[in-house]
């Protein structure tokens, strides 16, 4: 089936918790900004983040995008790993490694594009996060990584996937399910203060990698299972 198609499919297959979500990401934007309480609660959290930096950032992103999730996966049978202690340091390692470039990545896109949420310092912002960054790093990262864990952490396994055509096959589907969920998250994300980007980002990845799971969870016929959030790197 053509990847494209794949892609697309899997996005109307996940429309309804897709727009969930949104919906709950937006709803977070017009509160920061219309609501005194939640706009404090969250200064707290840019404040934290202006004093111990990226050790924080890394602790929230890890506690959304792979604690939260391994945990989901441990308490459902069908998704409970074969081997949980290598699931653990698989997505500790991984996401880790993620979430360490992701405020560096923002910080880069406020050096290119300034501060501001305007409709054009948007439209630049999420252009080169989608179309830059996702598509020829944080996608095709994701694809490989979560190969080389389906075929048990062996390069020899997943080698043979690898030949002419491997981006085609293997990222282009999960990129389009990531740019139906993230065109729209991102105008939340890059609207709220820099101090706040990757710890929203953290949390809109792990709620989605929670409904991936769930749908999984129902879903499954047979075989190995494998969810994992969106690419938000």
């Amino acid at each position: 089936m053509n990847p494209w198609k794949i892609g697309l499919k899997a996005a109307r297959a996940n429309l309804i918790p897709g727009l969930m979500l949104q919906a709950a990401a937006f709803a977070l934007l017009g509160a920061y900004y219309g609501l005194p309480p939640v706009r404090d609660a969250l200064g707290v959290v840019a404040q934290w983040q202006a004093r111990f930096g990226i050790p924080f950032s890394l602790g929230s992103f890890l506690f959304f995008c792979a604690v939260i999730p391994y945990l989901f996966c441990l308490a459902i049978p069908a998704l409970r790993p074969k081997e949980p202690g290598k699931a653990l340091l698989f997505a500790l390692g991984f996401w880790g490694f993620m979430g360490l470039i992701l405020p560096k990545f923002y910080a880069f896109q406020v050096f290119l594009y300034g501060n501001g949420a305007d409709l054009k310092t948007l439209a630049l912002k999420i252009a080169t996060d989608q179309l830059g960054y996702t598509a020829f790093f944080a996608s095709p990262a994701v694809a490989l990584a979560h190969l080389w864990k389906d075929r048990g952490y062996r390069w020899s396994e997943m080698s043979p996937l690898l030949g002419p055509g491997w981006y085609r096959r293997l990222v282009v589907p999960n990129l389009v399910m990531n740019w139906a969920i993230w065109f729209p998250s991102l105008c939340v994300i890059y609207s709220l203060p820099a101090t706040l980007q990757s710890h929203v980002a953290g949390l809109i990845g792990g709620f989605w990698a929670l409904m991936s799971l769930q749908i999984a969870a129902h879903t499954k016929t047979g075989g190995s299972v494998t969810a994992t959030p969106v690419p938000r790197r």
